[in-house]
């Protein structure tokens, strides 16, 4: 990888860096809308001979079966990981609950006592890839917060196998984690059959540019989490940041696909140098170096920064998916970090920990969204309602500035619903 001086980039440089989300082809556009109208119209028969199509896979039924289900046994050793994992993302977001449920009621005058209340989606859509790799942590990292918020039905959409069979380890993760059905189906065509089969009332996960793309155009009638597209790291770093760790972090993105990008910005050009050595001592070990070299070659980078506050302000204009700070006052730097879907602070806060185990959520914003979407969460897969109790003495009080602005706007229907509680002794 090239070393550049973050100063020396010239506008169209620094845009490009920066716009790494792309393009949606005019290809992809059509064929996802292509599928989802079959879908709409055809239903099960259609994601089917879609899933035949582009998969190669001929299924008979779009759900895993019972049987399927129950010849894995999800409280085997073997699955002793999963069950750690799926503890400590339990943790993290239960927490969110508690913090959800705390709001207290609100006296705006007296006698007028407003508050809010949550209430889960009821029946929600999950996705997690397949093809290039397996994601059981992807079921994880979206069906625990769903099962926390209390939906009632978690249906999880995943790519078959080229037998049709779907890998154990994902059929353990979904029933550890909460999934009530199990649908053998990906691409876009699973967001169709999520959307208007199944007819989820939200639809999770992330996925390729066709799943991407399917999230998007069915958003116009049911809500989806968040864009979300190529995986992406940046490293903000300083002569505390350890070069073997740096170098580990950014091919950990990097191995992904070939459109991730792996960024570090430092303030040190000998750890920049450093870093550079370590890239090409270690991507030779990879299973997936290919990938993982196409990915630095196309997408990554290394600026070196003139100030840790120039890198930060990089960062917040980046707004990357995953921001470690390897710096040695990380807590400070911290405090100015606007805009990122996920922090790691320190050394051994390592972005695949994140992934993983940690316990918080892998599912972000990528592509700048982290400027305005948050990581999915509990609050994701649920809304607050708002309540008012009001006495009649409550009413009394904002009785005057109610008949106001119903007299202002014309709507003399809304004035007389307040005066007429007053007109007489009842």
């Amino acid at each position: 990888m090239q070393i550049q001086r973050l100063a020396d980039l010239d506008s169209s440089e620094r845009a490009a860096i920066l716009a790494r989300g792309g393009e949606v082809s005019a290809d992809v556009k059509e064929g996802v809308a292509e599928i989802l109208q079959a879908v709409t119209t055809r239903g099960v028969a259609a994601v089917l001979e879609f899933t035949q199509k582009f998969d190669g896979v001929e299924l008979s039924s779009l759900e895993l079966s019972a049987a399927e289900l129950a010849a894995v046994d999800e409280s085997a050793a073997e699955y002793d990981f999963l069950r750690e994992a799926a503890a400590n993302i339990q943790k993290f977001h239960e927490n969110q609950l508690a913090n959800i449920n705390s709001e207290q009621k609100v006296e705006t005058v007296k006698g007028v006592e407003t508050w809010r209340e949550w209430r889960p989606i009821e029946k929600v859509g999950i996705y997690a890839p397949g093809g290039l790799a397996t994601y059981p942590s992807s079921v994880l990292m979206q069906a625990i917060p769903a099962k926390i918020a209390g939906c009632s039905e978690i249906i999880l959409a995943t790519p078959p196998k080229k037998d049709g069979s779907l890998d154990p380890v994902v059929i353990a993760a979904a029933k550890i984690s909460g999934v009530t059905k199990i649908l053998k189906v990906g691409g876009a065509q699973a967001i169709g059959a999520l959307a208007f089969v199944e007819q989820v009332e939200k639809i999770t996960g992330p996925g390729n540019p066709w799943v991407t793309e399917a999230k998007t155009q069915v958003s116009a009638e049911i809500p989806i989490d968040m864009p979300a597209g190529p995986s992406e790291i940046l490293i903000l770093a300083d002569d505390f940041a350890v070069p073997k760790f740096v170098a580990a972090d950014l091919l950990s993105q990097a191995e992904h696909a070939s459109d991730s990008t792996s960024i570090l910005v430092t303030t040190s050009e000998k750890l920049a140098e450093a870093v550079v050595a370590e890239l090409d001592s270690q991507i030779e070990k990879l299973s997936r170096k290919e990938i993982a070299e196409q990915s630095l070659t196309s997408r990554g980078r290394i600026l070196v920064a003139d100030d840790l506050d120039s890198a930060i302000e990089f960062a917040n204009e980046f707004a990357a998916e995953h921001l470690e700070l390897c710096v040695e006052d990380s807590e400070k730097a911290l405090a100015k970090i606007q805009n990122a879907g996920s922090v790691f602070l320190g050394n051994f806060s390592s972005e695949p920990a994140g992934d993983f185990a940690s316990g918080t959520n892998h599912v972000l914003p990528t592509a700048g969204f982290a400027k305005n979407f948050a990581p999915l969460s509990v609050e994701t897969f649920g809304k607050k309602i708002q309540v008012q109790k009001i006495s009649k003495e409550g009413l009394s009080e904002i009785r005057e500035v109610c008949e106001k602005f119903g007299e202002l706007e014309g709507l003399d229907a809304h004035a007389r619903s307040i005066s007429i509680r007053f007109e007489d002794a009842n």
